[in-house]
């Protein structure tokens, strides 16, 4: 899978960037990034352990990482639909039909970044019994850290949401997005009881 653009430059400028009062990256972006920085620690910690199945855990957390930063490119092209929906003039009679495209796309694409994050628990469950000793402090960070992008990216969901219901999208899709931000809170507790678990240990 190819580099996102944006993942290619120096972090200072894509910090300027999302510093801009512009759609595109934000919130979205950022928790994309937490997650492929939380990825990338899991790769870190298992590339040390000397336990068999280390390997599957970097290679399963590498594809996460990647695909992290794609979702996250992913979610900033979102953004910029959504605010493009929302300032549609009131009167423009397709502006309804393309705040509920909008808004569904956006929230969905947070139930994949969501995904990804919580299908390292069982990987960062294994380098908690396996992992070397001195990595304890990085695999509670990694869960810390993809813990957060999980958090953060049940905001968006919840709010993105919640614009779909205002603007008539089916009862179904926003049952089915709403019940995907309880999911998230559940995998980020699960996430974060590994951390203090971890933490514990230290």
């Amino acid at each position: 899978m190819p580099t996102p653009d944006f993942a290619l430059a120096p972090l200072d400028d894509w910090l300027q960037r999302l510093s801009a009062p512009v759609p595109d990256p934000g919130g979205g972006m950022a928790a994309g990034v937490v997650v492929a920085t939380g990825a990338a620690l899991v790769a870190m910690a298992a590339g040390y352990a000397q336990a068999e199945g280390s390997a599957d855990v970097v290679a399963a957390a590498t594809r996460v990482r990647d695909d992290a930063l794609a979702a996250a490119e992913h979610d900033g092209r979102m953004s910029g639909l959504l605010v493009a929906a929302f300032r549609r003039p009131l009167a423009d009679p397709g502006r309804g039909a393309a705040l509920r495209a909008a808004t569904v796309q956006a929230a969905e694409a947070g139930v994949v970044l969501v995904a990804l994050a919580a299908s390292l628990d069982g990987h960062l469950r294994w380098l908690e019994r396996f992992g070397e000793p001195r990595l304890a402090p990085d695999v509670a960070v990694a869960g810390r850290m993809l813990a957060c992008g999980i958090r953060s990216t049940a905001v968006n969901i919840r709010g993105n949401t919640a614009s779909a219901a205002e603007s008539g999208a089916d009862a179904l899709t926003v049952h089915r997005l709403r019940d995907a931000i309880g999911d998230a809170q559940d995998a980020a507790a699960r996430l974060d009881a590994l951390a203090e678990r971890v933490t514990a240990s230290l």
